[in-house]
This record gives structure tokens, C-alpha cells and sequence, in this order.
């Protein structure tokens, strides 16, 4: 790593070319290329991936904070922040797929030119590396291309890894007044919070007791961060409250939302803890990181070893951040495929230190070992995105891809659109849909702004109610409709549990390969009545 971009000295010298004549060494002209690269993996057939469960109920209360309205904090739907940024979305843009999960994906672009853009910390070349990384990401791009608040949060948590990393080096008043109101913002998107704020507490305790000991990094980076004077301080911890403060009263008109967006979210996630909800084993992140993070998981070794070679105070606060996070989703006991995001962020910053030594011991070898070098990480990169299209934006529905939870089926918006088109051509006026088993989502949103729907629970024994078209929960036996009615069986929702236990390394290999599963996949089914 050469000296103008090692994170722990400086700041890199600015490119003297004027910014009207940019040249390819300028930061500017890569920031630019990733986020384009970044724009196009995003919003590229956005929509074509049905709505899943969550991602139908986060936009049903966006709708409703379309206007700015009260929103009450829930910890079973996270924080209501996302609610008043996606609703103005859905208001003014439109309400299709692609239009909910528009502001995750923006994220994710606005992730992408940040990283791209800190060259102070990352280097010249690993800075855009990085952000190449994040996008061709499998975990990432299927994560920042789904409506939920994931995105957003992975966003705010690469702004305060680097502002903690820029504040470690030479720290402003601006750092701590961010990290103040991005923590804020944090909590009020979700409880992940918790998780990351350990994290970072046990990695700022244990560099004060080093600090008190004998490592010189700690002590000078304790004593920098001294010199910023307790005013600075006291400033940051009054911009999180008030942040804090106005999201959860939502405008300080909502008086209880303060002490429920102190208490409500960690009373209620330690509550789930012994729940289990997902159903995977501890190592079930490690699985979905060998599956599909090759790329970013060796750069980020080559990061960690940069780090102990050269002592790198910020490296440090990488790999803690890295390694510590992975540790405590293992031990958390919800596991889901969207949460495998969170501990990846400081991974794509190590792996960003990563490539900026590589690129530099490259410079200085022979002409053909730098082609050679090159053509390697290009068909590493192109691999990557070539695994990650499948379930980011071709085939998200599938249930046997790791990073596809629970799904709703393909099935489900041409049966909405059918029952639209019939509704507003007068065919049918009354929709009854079947409450059983959680079934009345995704269509609360599917169908929304139809007059007619409505929402009960109908036993298998009891006879169908009256309406003209009726979506039921599947028994074994059709439904006991008129003669003249037409019963379609078609699939809501659809998962894969891996059976770890009777998994065998052949199993494995031909799941890599062929996608074909060791164990069943399952759905639940609906019956569509129409006349």
C-alpha cells in the first residue's frame, strides 16, 4: 500500500487535473463508473420478483406514513423510519414491486458511491474495488434489491464504519455529530442496532484498556479523540437524542413513542430469542458466506493481514467489527437470509484494504504478472455477478437459493392482476380471502384500493361464504364450490429448509451446481373460487 493512501497516515493528495478534464487516476471518474454499475444492477427488472410477505407489510405502513401521519413504533415491523421515506415513494411514484423496493435499492446505489468515494481510508484502488465488491455481491445485491429496511440500515452502518475509522485517524466535530445522528437513525430503522452497538462498545473498551496499557495506536487515537473537548461530545449525544427524540414521537406528536422506541425493541427481540424464528443452525451464515462471498471473503483475509502486518488501527476496527458481528448473529436465534447482510459491511472495507495492497505489490511486478493478476480478479468479479444475478434479480422466487427465505410464489401477481382486470371490468364486485395461516398477505397489498375485499376466516367444515370471487387456504380437498364455479389450487408461499444433519458432500456439490435439492422444499396453498 503505498503512502498516500495507507488509512492510518493521511489523507491522500487531491488530483491537481481539473474536474472538467477528469483522467482515470481521479477518484471522481471510478466513483462515478462503480455507481453506475451499481445503478443498473438495482433497478435492472426491479420489479419482476413478486412482493414477499415482509416486503408486502412494510409497504402497506409506508402507505399509510404517506402522508407524514403518527406512526407508532412496533418491534415485530422495526423502526418507523423507512415508513415515512418509502410512503411519499408509493405516493407520487407508483405502487407496483418495483416501486416499494425503489428506496432500498437507491440505498444501496447511495452505499456504493460512499464506499467508492473514501479513498482517505480505503486507498485509491481499494476504495472503488470495495465498492465493486459490494455490488457483485450475492448477499448484498439480493439484500439492497428487497423492500425492507435492510438496505437503509446497511447504509447507515457503512456511514458510521467510516466515520468511526476517519474519527480513529483525525478526528472532526463532524464525526461524532454524525455518528450521533446516524446511530439514531439506526435505532429507528432496526433492532440489528443492538447488535452492532455491542459490538462497538466492547471494540472501544477494550482500546481504552490497551490505551491505558502500551499499544501506541490506541493511546494516540484515545488521546486525539480527547483533544475534540467535551462540548463536541455533549453536542453529539444531544443531536442522537433530539434525532432519536423526533423519529420515534414521530414530529413530537406521538409522546409515548420515546419510551417505546427505548424499551419496546429490546424487550421484545430478547423476548424471541429462545423463538428460534427462521429454523437454521448456528452456522447457518457461514453457509450462505461460503456459498456465495468467495470474492469478498478473500480480499477481506488479505485486509485482516494487511491489518496485523502494518498494526492498522482502523483495519483493527474492521476485522473486530467483522468477526465480532458474525459471532453474534450465530448466537442470536432469529436467522434469516436477510439479516447475512450486517456482518458482511466491515467485510467489504476490509476487503477494500485488501485489494489497495494487492494492487500496489502488483504495480511493482513484471508487466505480464499484473495482466495475469488482472484477468484473474476480472473473471473472479464476473463469476461473482454471474452467481449473483440468479437470486438478486432472475430467480429471487426460487426457494432452493440459501438467500431466498420465505417467497411468495409467481403464482400470485397474475392471479391479482386477473382478479384487477375482472373487478374493474364489472365482472365481479366482492372479494372474500381466507385469513387462515397468515393468507391475507401479500394480497392486503396486492389488492389494495379495491372496493369489495375483504378479510375472514373460513373453516374447511363450514360452507364457502357468498362472494364472487373467493381466495381459500388449500386442504387436501378442493373446496365445496357451486357447479358452476372454477377452483384453481395455486402456491402462496414457498421455503427450503436445508436438513443439514443428512447432508453429505456430494449433496452439497450438486446443489452448488444444479441447484437440486438433498432435502424437500415446501409451499402453503390457496384455492382461487371465481364464477
Amino acid at each position: 500500500m503505498s503512502d498516500e493512501s495507507v488509512d492510518d497516515v493521511g489523507v491522500a493528495p487531491t488530483d491537481a487535473r481539473p474536474w472538467w478534464k477528469p483522467s482515470w487516476e481521479s477518484r471522481w471518474t471510478w466513483v462515478v463508473a462503480v455507481s453506475v454499475l451499481s445503478l443498473v444492477a438495482h433497478l435492472w427488472r426491479l420489479g419482476l420478483r413478486p412482493l414477499a410477505h415482509d416486503e408486502t407489510i412494510d409497504a402497506w405502513f409506508s402507505w399509510n406514513a404517506r402522508e407524514f401521519g403518527v406512526m407508532e413504533y412496533d418491534p415485530v415491523y422495526h423502526g418507523p423510519l423507512r415508513f415515512y421515506l418509502v410512503g411519499p415513494v408509493l405516493r407520487w411514484v407508483g405502487t407496483g414491486a418495483a416501486e416499494v423496493r425503489l428506496v432500498a435499492a437507491l440505498a444501496g446505489v447511495a452505499t456504493t458511491a460512499i464506499i467508492a468515494a473514501s479513498t482517505r481510508t480505503l486507498g485509491r484502488a481499494g476504495a472503488p474495488l470495495a465498492a465493486l465488491v459490494f455490488v457483485v455481491s450475492p448477499t448484498v445485491l439480493t439484500v439492497t434489491r428487497t423492500g425492507r429496511e435492510d438496505s437503509l440500515v446497511a447504509l447507515v452502518s457503512v456511514c458510521m464504519l467510516l466515520l468511526v475509522a476517519r474519527a480513529l485517524v483525525a478526528p472532526r466535530p463532524a464525526h461524532l455529530l454524525g455518528l450521533g445522528a446516524l446511530l439514531a437513525c439506526s435505532f429507528a430503522l432496526k433492532e440489528t442496532t443492538f447488535l452492532f452497538g455491542l459490538a462497538a462498545l466492547c471494540f472501544f473498551l477494550a482500546g481504552g484498556a490497551l490505551a491505558a496499557a502500551r499499544p501506541l495506536q490506541c493511546r494516540d487515537a484515545v488521546r486525539r479523540l480527547g483533544t475534540l473537548g467535551r462540548e463536541v461530545w455533549l453536542a453529539a449525544l444531544t443531536v442522537f437524542a433530539l434525532t432519536f427524540m423526533f423519529i420515534f414521537t414521530s414530529g413530537f406528536r406521538y409522546a409515548a413513542g420515546l419510551e417505546s422506541g427505548m424499551l419496546d425493541g429490546i424487550e421484545y427481540w430478547w423476548s424471541q430469542h429462545d423463538v428460534g424464528r427462521g429454523g437454521q443452525p448456528w452456522f447457518f451464515y457461514l453457509a450462505v458466506y461460503v456459498t456465495y462471498e468467495w470474492l469478498l471473503l478473500g480480499l477481506a483475509v488479505v485486509g485482516v493481514a494487511v491489518t496485523v502486518r502494518r498494526r492498522s488501527l482502523v483495519g483493527a476496527w474492521f476485522t473486530w467489527m467483522m468477526v465480532s458481528q458474525v459471532a453474534l448473529y450465530a448466537w442470536a436465534g432469529e436467522k434469516f437470509a436477510w439479516l447475512a447482510v450486517h456482518p458482511l459491511l466491515p467485510g467489504v472495507l476490509l476487503s477494500g484494504l485488501g485489494a489497495e495492497a494487492l494492487v500496489a505489490r502488483v504495480r511493482r511486478a513484471r508487466p505480464s504478472v499484473a495482466m495475469f493478476a488482472g484477468a484473474g480478479f476480472a473473471a473472479l468479479v464476473a463469476a461473482t455477478a454471474v452467481v449473483a444475478v440468479r437470486p438478486a434479480i432472475t430467480d429471487g422466487a426460487d426457494p432452493r437459493e440459501l438467500l431466498v427465505t420465505v417467497q411468495t410464489s409467481v403464482d400470485v401477481p397474475p392471479i391479482a392482476q386477473r382478479l384487477r382486470e375482472m373487478h374493474e371490468a364489472g365482472e365481479i364486485e366482492s372479494i372474500i380471502v381466507d385469513t387462515t395461516s397468515g393468507g391475507s398477505w401479500p394480497w392486503v397489498w396486492y389488492l389494495h384500493g379495491l372496493d369489495g375485499v375483504s378479510y375472514r376466516l373460513i373453516r374447511p367444515e363450514e360452507p364457502l361464504p357468498e362472494a364472487d370471487a373467493l381466495i381459500v387456504f388449500a386442504t387436501e380437498f378442493p373446496p365445496a364450490a357451486a357447479e358452476s364455479a372454477t377452483v384453481e389450487r395455486f402456491r402462496l408461499r414457498e421455503w427450503w429448509v436445508p436438513d443439514y444433519d443428512n447432508m453429505s458432500i456430494g449433496d452439497a456439490l450438486h446443489w452448488f451446481f444444479t441447484r437440486s435439492t438433498w432435502s424437500p422444499t415446501g409451499s402453503s396453498d390457496q384455492y382461487l373460487v371465481l364464477p
